[in-house]
């Protein structure tokens, strides 16, 4: 397919990482652009949810444009500056498209300017996806998601379940507390993103929470007790790095469940580097300590409302159910991009 057949439109959060990031990315996309002769759009953002909104009137213009003719419609390229959270989001506005549109009419890439960035590290590294003649020349892959219904009280009044979209993983317990202390030193004077994870770790070190969970798999299997840390994964990596659920694949069409027994601090600070490294699974002492395992789907059941951290944002649940969703995120992939991995 030709350039004249592709149209390329950057969404950007002003708001997303520091100054001297946006003035970078901006003069990035301008020169990259200009070296490879692209025509672009850039749509700066100016309320949550409002790239969301940008993708699906986008598409809805260009479909109904081409409704004579869907064949001579363009690909439409979106690519979203931001963190997890921007993926989230995109992911989330990219299912609510016509399959007709999603299943290889529109893509979404990824510029990485927020904090974390953990979901791009299973196709590359930053300095892949901030290249942006690579980003042009990039190709689209179809990565699985993973569907979510919740209910916490608000909804549980009303009688019915929230439902949405993750694309990374589902956090709770210690590695979601950690992301709320994180959320909290932002912004603080001194306090960038390379040190914000390891502080908010330190922190919430400190309480050490522990979390009540029942969790049902979907072969009938319960877990049931208290855990350190609980998960569900379709990306490798969380936590800006952290080599979590390295077995997991974004293209098997399973979640990988990892449920971590309460642990004390001395122990936890003890094999938080090999956790961290991606090292810890298959070995006699993940098998002492935690419960691994894929599956297709899993339900997380709390006493009462609990934090939950999808894609690095934070919810409240009393009951989830999450499920694998195989193949349906066109995600682009820079060209000569290598997981980290």
């Amino acid at each position: 397919m030709d350039d004249q057949a592709v149209k390329y439109y950057f969404v950007v959060n002003p708001n997303a990482g520091t100054r001297r990031e946006q003035k970078k990315l901006l003069e990035s996309i301008v020169s990259g652009c200009g070296k490879c002769g692209i025509e672009y759009t850039l749509y700066e953002t100016v309320r949550a949810g409002d790239g969301e909104d940008f993708l699906i009137r986008t598409v809805k213009e260009n479909a109904e444009k081409y409704a004579n003719d869907h064949g001579k419609m363009p690909e439409l390229r979106f690519y979203f500056a931001g963190g997890d959270g921007t993926v989230l989001e995109s992911a989330s506005a990219f299912m609510k498209l016509p399959e007709e549109m999603r299943r290889g009419r529109v893509a979404v890439g990824v510029l990485p300017v927020g904090t974390g960035n953990d979901f791009l590290r299973n196709f590359g590294r930053a300095s892949d996806f901030l290249d942006i003649e690579r980003q042009l020349r990039g190709n689209t892959r179809f990565t699985d998601l993973m569907s979510c219904a919740f209910s916490h009280d608000s909804y549980a009044e009303e009688g019915k379940p929230h439902s949405a979209y993750g694309a990374n993983m589902f956090n709770i317990g210690f590695d979601c507390q950690t992301v709320v202390k994180v959320n909290e030193l932002r912004g603080r004077p001194l306090m960038n993103k390379t040190f914000a994870y390891p502080i908010g770790v330190a922190l919430t070190l400190v309480k050490l929470p522990h979390t009540e969970l029942k969790v049902t798999f979907d072969d009938g299997e319960v877990r049931e007790g208290k855990f350190l840390l609980a998960l569900a994964a379709n990306g490798a990596y969380c936590g800006g790095g952290f080599y979590a659920a390295s077995e997991a694949d974004t293209n098997d069409g399973k979640l990988d469940v990892i449920l971590v027994n309460p642990l004390g601090r001395l122990k936890f600070i003890s094999i938080v580097g090999k956790y961290k490294k991606g090292k810890l699974l298959g070995t006699p002492l993940a098998d002492k300590i935690l419960y691994f395992r894929k599956c297709s789907s899993v339900r997380f059941e709390s006493a009462g409302e609990t934090d939950i951290c999808i894609d690095g944002e934070i919810e409240r649940f009393r009951a989830i159910d999450i499920a694998a969703v195989k193949d349906q995120f066109c995600f682009i992939v820079p060209e000569g991009a290598v997981p980290e991995h």
